[in-house]
């Protein structure tokens, strides 16, 4: 095949040199969960500081039909709101899927007692708000005990229930959760489910079969051509998506000691740090990287703004015929227990090809950086091809795409790796040392 060599060059000493990183926030939105406590909300009201909680208008969709829990819309830091919903209320919903598990409350331990595969029983308050209106929240440590094991997530108690976020609970229960951003819908997936995510198709137009156009005789079957790159320009070309931003904080976690953000925000051992403070700057000093040894990028934002999946879906698109590949930066979280990075690629490369060598090529560099992994390649198939919107849209027009999670934020260990000017440029340097292995051997 044709390579290019690159000059290898460092230009770290005039980029970020006055700036902070701080870690990032995850998810659009999420959803909540409700458990019966003994608790009162004026007796967290005596103790805490309540934040307001809004009636949330988001439609929720399972398994592709609309359904109506109580949720509440939360404020839980200077970025954004997440959305919150009661466990009972989930748990009445999940009767009769593979994912079903009971709910029951303690009143000797005080603990939410939960059993996977087991059906609920409905004690008459799901689906229903205790009082009408907004309300008010309490953080609350309300730990859930699943099959035994204590399972510690986000939660707040309104009215004496407790609430959780929808993808916290997705990835306790096994069922998967998914954000439309543009109509502000929320959709779930239980296993075993092949159907739409609403009543109406998600086929694309492009996509969607015509019945109005009589049958066609189909070609004669063809060769499937090498998954590579369509043009050969000599000149490479990234597309860098950068994960969340503006309003959109992403994962958030705990800050382990006080650090500044690349905005000169202050941040103090144990304030909330968020993914898109991360993102953000790893993806300008990778641009810089590449840049400054030749190569043109396409950037999806250079400041800290919020940037639709639509957006991200067209500036895909308007770019394909010029772009080579496309890097999209993220950090993750999960229970505070998970490290280590992943990566995620297309659903065509699980048996091999450019997907899954592109990353390898950037687990190698992180493994030299002294970075775990945290699992192998992910490679997840939705309805409609590619799980995760971005693979999905760079799917559509051919473009090879891999997503990055380097560090989970809300692992105070594992942070630790990027709360630096330094840990920001590795991290950064070891993604374009992977673009360059790879297209060491393969076309652009």
């Amino acid at each position: 095949m044709r390579k290019r060599a690159i000059a290898f060059m460092l230009l770290f000493s005039s980029v970020f040199s006055n700036i902070g990183y701080a870690a990032n926030s995850q998810q659009i939105e999420q959803t909540t969960i409700n458990v019966t406590t003994t608790g009162s909300a004026d007796l967290y009201a005596a103790t805490k500081q309540g934040k307001k909680a809004y009636v949330s208008t988001m439609e929720i969709y399972l398994d592709g039909e609309q359904v109506k829990p109580i949720a509440y819309l939360i404020s839980v830091d200077a970025y954004g709101a997440y959305t919150y919903f009661k466990l009972r209320d989930l748990a009445y919903l999940m009767n009769g899927k593979d994912c079903q598990f009971s709910v029951d409350y303690d009143e000797k331990t005080k603990q939410i007692i939960a059993k996977s595969g087991e059906q609920y029983v409905s004690n008459g308050s799901e689906m229903k708000a205790s009082s009408s209106g907004d309300q008010t929240a309490y953080e609350t440590n309300s730990p859930i005990w699943l099959d035994g094991e204590k399972v510690e997530i986000e939660a707040y108690n309104i009215n004496g229930n407790t609430y959780y976020k929808l993808r916290d609970m997705g990835d306790v229960f096994g069922f998967d959760v998914s954000y439309k951003d543009s109509s502000r819908q929320a959709i779930i997936r239980t296993p075993g489910y092949t159907g739409s995510d609403t009543p109406e198709s998600e086929e694309t137009p492009d996509n969607k079969p015509d019945n109005t156009l009589p049958p066609v005789t189909p070609e004669p079957e063809q060769t499937p051509e090498e998954p590579t790159p369509n043009k050969v320009d000599g000149v490479l070309t990234v597309l860098i998506d950068v994960g969340h931003g503006g309003s959109d904080p992403g994962a958030t976690g705990t800050a382990p000691y006080d650090f500044i953000t690349y905005q000169n925000r202050k941040v103090v051992a144990g304030g909330t740090i968020s993914e898109k403070d991360f993102n953000l700057p790893v993806a300008l000093c990778l641009r810089d990287l590449l840049e400054a040894n030749g190569a043109k990028v396409i950037m999806s934002a250079e400041t800290d703004k919020y940037v639709s999946f639509s957006e991200r879906k067209e500036i895909i698109e308007s770019n394909a015929d010029k772009a080579d590949m496309l890097i999209s930066v993220h950090h993750n979280s999960f229970n505070g227990n998970a490290s280590g990075f992943e990566l995620l690629a297309q659903i065509k490369y699980k048996n091999g090809g450019d997907g899954l060598e592109l990353a390898q090529a950037f687990e190698k560099r992180y493994y030299e950086n002294g970075r775990t992994r945290h699992a192998p390649t992910v490679f997840k198939e939705g309805s409609n091809g590619d799980y995760y919107a971005i693979l999905r849209y760079a799917a559509n027009v051919d473009l090879l795409a891999v997503i990055s999670e380097y560090a989970y934020i809300d692992n105070a260990n594992d942070i630790s790796c990027i709360l630096s000017n330094e840990g920001v440029k590795q991290e950064a340097q070891a993604m374009y040392n992977a673009i360059l292995d790879f297209y060491s051997t393969h076309e652009y």
